[in-house]
């Protein structure tokens, strides 16, 4: 039988050589390496891992980059690993068999005599802004998220912080007084502050698109609240111009996220028996308004173009906002206190502080309403004390991480706990 491969090879045919191996799923391309010295060359300098990580994980950008920083993180090796993307592709098919069965390895880690009232991440860092008394100036942790070192000690404004996103070297925090600051990782210093509105009730912030959207909750009334909307252009860490502002009637921004296409804004009203879901393009146009989809008891959560609801009775629904449809329901059997999602996972909790984990049922998007009802596919015991003011609770497509914070006995102190739930190792 002839050896088309090393023929080819021979006849210096080598891109036709890796373009027939190219069609092999992984367990034949393994197989492959092993024919002859040759066969791993032509795997190997045809890049064929890469090329077959990249073609199954086409669908799925945010996990691909989740897991290429973790993977560059923990080796401190960002050039030079040549088996990195045939890594990458089995780490995926332990990451999804893991989550299907409820495989995960928890750690636990002090965060000090602190407390802790938000937390945010990224595929980088973990960083947490720490409570303060008014003689203190609150401050944040940023602590590399694989490693989990410490990295920076970032001490701010007197306030508490409201809201906290980090974007690459850039930390947006806002506080209670309608202070903004941006800090620059790379100096440890801030290169922004500016303050909307001097009388305020709350911040919410969030960078995306080249933009910086800064939502500030302001007393119109005894009971009433309006919302000054401010659009700032980020042309660089130190330069950032306002474009335009907008003012929201009688209504306070609950969540305020974004995907590749459209930034989801959920607006409540005064009395909270009005909701609304706005998606905004990119330029922050409001392109849809829903006002239907969320009830004021619900629990909710927008990610990659999907809105998924959590009612008191324990009902979840997925949500297509753009078409305005349910395009799935099922009972939980619990009633959900916290709903927070990923691009592939729903993780609710109930009021006993329990972690329950779904598939996000988006497998096929032709035909959900036909597919069955999903069921829990495990469930985790809180033993975190969790209360109101607890950040509790981060989810992603590689981790779920939960925060205690418990005062200390006999003191004005408070002690903080991350626990971390990997289902990669």
């Amino acid at each position: 039988m002839a050896d088309i491969i090393s023929l080819l090879v021979k006849w210096h045919m080598n891109l036709i050589a890796e373009n027939i191996l190219s069609f092999l799923d992984h367990t034949s391309l393994q197989s492959c390496e092993f024919v002859s010295k040759t066969w791993y060359l032509v795997i190997r300098n045809g890049k064929l891992w890469e090329w077959l990580y990249r073609r199954v994980s086409q669908k799925k950008p945010l996990l691909q980059n989740l897991m290429i920083r973790r993977q560059l993180e923990a080796k401190h090796d960002t050039e030079n690993d040549e088996f990195l993307y045939k890594k990458l592709f089995y780490a995926q098919q332990t990451l999804e068999q893991n989550w299907s069965s409820g495989q995960y390895k928890t750690s636990l880690k002090a965060l000090g005599e602190v407390s802790v009232s938000i937390c945010t991440m990224d595929a980088c860092r973990i960083l947490y802004g720490l409570r303060t008394s008014p003689s203190v100036p609150s401050s944040i942790m940023v602590w590399n998220r694989w490693t989990m070192e410490s990295e920076h000690y970032l001490v701010g404004h007197q306030e508490w912080i409201t809201d906290m996103q980090i974007c690459g070297d850039l930390i947006f925090c806002s506080y209670y007084d309608g202070t903004i600051l941006v800090w620059n990782l790379k100096t440890k210093e801030v290169v922004q502050q500016f303050q909307d509105q001097e009388v305020v009730d709350w911040v919410v912030i969030h960078a995306a698109h080249g933009l910086l959207i800064t939502c500030t909750s302001i007393s119109s009334g005894p009971t009433d609240r309006d919302t000054l909307v401010t659009i700032r252009r980020i042309h660089s860490p130190t330069e950032m111009t306002i474009e335009k502002t907008e003012e929201i009637s009688n209504m306070k921004v609950n969540m305020l996220v974004s995907d590749d296409n459209y930034f989801a804004v959920v607006l409540s009203s005064s009395s909270g028996n009005c909701i609304k879901l706005q998606l905004r393009s990119v330029d922050f146009q409001c392109v849809h308004e829903i006002n239907n989809l969320i009830s004021s008891d619900d629990s909710y959560a927008y990610h990659s173009g999907w809105l998924v609801t959590g009612s008191s009775e324990g009902i979840i629904k997925v949500w297509n906002p753009v078409t305005q449809t349910c395009v799935q329901t099922w009972n939980s059997q619990e009633k959900i206190e916290d709903l927070h999602l990923s691009s592939r996972h729903i993780i609710t909790r109930n009021a006993d502080g329990k972690l329950f984990a779904w598939n996000l049922p988006i497998s096929d998007c032709s035909n959900l309403e036909n597919q069955p009802s999903p069921s829990c596919l495990f469930q985790i015991n809180g033993t975190e004390e969790v209360s109101i003011m607890d950040p509790s609770l981060i989810v992603d497509e590689l981790q779920v991480l939960t925060i205690s914070v418990k005062d200390i006995p006999n003191t004005n102190a408070s002690s903080s706990a991350l626990t971390v739930r990997d289902f990669l190792n």
